[in-house]
Formats: structure tokens, C-alpha cells, sequence
């Protein structure tokens, strides 16, 4: 089993609250919402989200504009909402300013999230920076891959009644980050990827029930599975993808189902992983509650 070495850094954007105009809420009913913009990464580097409008909306409706400062701070009402970074944004370094640096927003754009009484609210927004370097603005930074893409949930599955109801109809974007993978050659012509821990995202309408899934995700492991179509060439099909959280007894599962795609294949006929993207059944499951909700997805993947 071999580490692979990655040549990418995904910076972790930390909306642990937002603000920016001036808004009068009642404090006894309201959370508290900050927004970093500056930080500074393990070479000393510190980069700057440059330009950005949010806009969010839900109990209140806020569109945040004024962020010259590092942290721009707002209250809101406890309810649900979305936060959606508008187009426009640049990513610089302080020290080179005038100067973007290419970055691509991998987040589902909006999020959502809850404001709770008396709670500052975390969201992350998460770019990926080329290169070797990595960054650290807001919180975290995170270096690696992900796999991403949306599931239009249309079959409910086992008992009821099944609290994942609420997403039959919807189309939900997600986003799985992952700092580090192995690679190992499996039998017939197929590769496994086991990723390090990762951190899950969904966008959409504000869910309390996806956000419960995302939290029980945090630090598991995904796993994906690639093969050759047929024998010699370099047509790879994805095979399946699973998440799966021991602690709450969830699993995300792509199934086998997409057409080949055009790969890359070792001297010895293994798949190689690379970015590609496939249509394929998914399901969110609970085995031991009897529940959940499937659907069909179309995903990205990226080392």
C-alpha cells in the first residue's frame, strides 16, 4: 500500500458567524455570527479573501459587503438560514496584494446553516489552492482531495416514519474533503482508495437532519473503488464509493451503475487515481434504525 504524495491545498474559509451592516436584534434572541477573513499558514504566509459579498437569507434576510476588516461580526436571529458567497471574490496574499491567487471554491455555494440562542454558529467555506503550499484562512487548512457532487433524492427506504421524508423531491449538493489517501491493488484489475479522515458538507435548503449526518461523518473514512472495463486499454469504471459512521451507525453509498470513462491504468493494468466525475445510485442509510433515502447522483472526484 502506498501514500501518495498530494500536490494540492484546500484552504478551510470558517463562517463562524457573519456580519457586516448594521443590524438591530433583540440579544436575548440571538446568536452570534463572525467572519474571518485573514490568516496566516505554517510558512508564514497569509492570505486574504478580497472582495466577497454574502448574502444570507432565512428568519432575517443580510447581505454583508463591508469586510476591509479581518473579522466582520453581526448578530442574527436563532432560526435557519443559507450563506452564499457571491461572485466577485479574490484570493490574495497580503503580501503581494493587487495579485490573485488561483482558488477554487469547492463548498456547495450556498450553505446552510442554525443559529442557536446564545451560540456562535460554524459554517466553512472550502478553496483549493494549486501548488504545494497550504493556507490557513479562518480556522483550519486542509490539504488533499475530495469527492463532490449532488443526489436528487427521490426513493424513501425501510421504516417508518423516516426522517429523511423531508428530502424526497430535493436535489442535495455535498462535498467530501479528505487531507491524504493510500492506494492499493485489489484483485481483477482494481484499485481501492482509502482516504485519511474527512469533513462533509451539504448544500441545499437548511436541513437539521443533513446536518446531523454531516456531524457524524466528521473523521471517518471513505472509501472508493475503481476497475478496468474490459481487459487492456484505458477505459476505468468507478465501481462504488462508502462512508460510513460507526459512531451513529450512517453510511453514504455510491453504487456500481456509470459508464467507463477514459482513465489511466499502471504498467500492470490498475487504475491510477485521478479526477474523473460518473452518474451513478446513491443512498443514505441507517442499518440499524431500519431508515433512509436513495437517489440518483452525479459526482467528482479529485486526489
Amino acid at each position: 500500500m502506498r501514500l501518495w504524495k498530494l500536490s494540492a491545498a484546500v484552504l478551510a474559509l470558517f463562517v463562524v458567524a457573519c456580519g457586516g451592516e448594521t443590524v438591530t436584534v433583540d440579544q436575548q434572541e440571538a446568536g452570534s455570527l463572525q467572519l474571518p477573513l485573514v490568516s496566516t499558514d505554517s510558512d508564514g504566509k497569509v492570505y486574504r479573501l478580497m472582495g466577497a459579498t454574502f448574502n444570507i437569507t432565512g428568519t432575517q434576510t443580510v447581505t454583508v459587503t463591508d469586510t476591509a476588516a479581518d473579522t466582520v461580526t453581526t448578530p442574527l436571529l436563532t432560526g435557519s438560514y443559507t450563506i452564499e458567497l457571491a461572485p466577485g471574490w479574490t484570493m490574495e496574499r497580503v503580501d503581494a496584494p493587487g495579485t490573485p491567487v488561483p482558488a477554487t471554491l469547492l463548498s456547495p455555494n450556498p450553505l446552510p446553516f442554525f443559529v442557536k440562542k446564545g451560540e456562535i454558529t460554524q459554517v466553512r467555506f472550502q478553496f483549493k489552492l494549486p501548488g504545494e503550499g497550504t493556507a490557513d484562512v479562518g480556522i483550519e487548512v486542509d490539504s488533499g482531495g475530495w469527492f463532490a457532487g449532488s443526489v436528487r433524492f427521490e426513493i424513501l427506504d425501510g421504516s417508518t416514519p423516516n426522517p429523511y421524508a423531508e428530502l424526497v423531491g430535493k436535489t442535495v449538493p455535498f462535498l467530501i474533503s479528505f487531507k491524504s489517501f493510500t492506494s492499493s491493488r485489489e484483485s481483477w484489475g482494481s484499485t481501492l482508495v482509502h482516504t485519511g479522515p474527512v469533513t462533509v458538507q451539504f448544500g441545499g435548503a437548511p436541513s437539521a437532519q443533513l446536518a446531523r449526518v454531516a456531524a457524524a461523518f466528521k473523521d471517518s473514512e471513505l472509501f472508493l473503488s475503481l476497475k478496468v472495463a474490459g481487459s487492456g486499454g484505458s477505459m476505468v469504471e468507478f465501481t462504488n464509493a462508502q462512508l460510513w459512521s460507526p459512531r451513529e451507525g450512517i453510511s453514504f453509498d455510491v453504487y456500481p451503475g456509470s459508464a467507463p470513462f477514459v482513465g489511466v491504468v499502471d504498467r500492470d493494468g490498475f487504475p491510477v487515481f485521478r479526477p474523473f466525475s460518473a452518474e451513478a445510485p446513491a443512498r443514505l442509510y441507517e442499518p440499524y434504525a431500519g431508515y433512509g433515502v436513495g437517489g440518483m447522483s452525479t459526482v467528482n472526484a479529485s486526489p
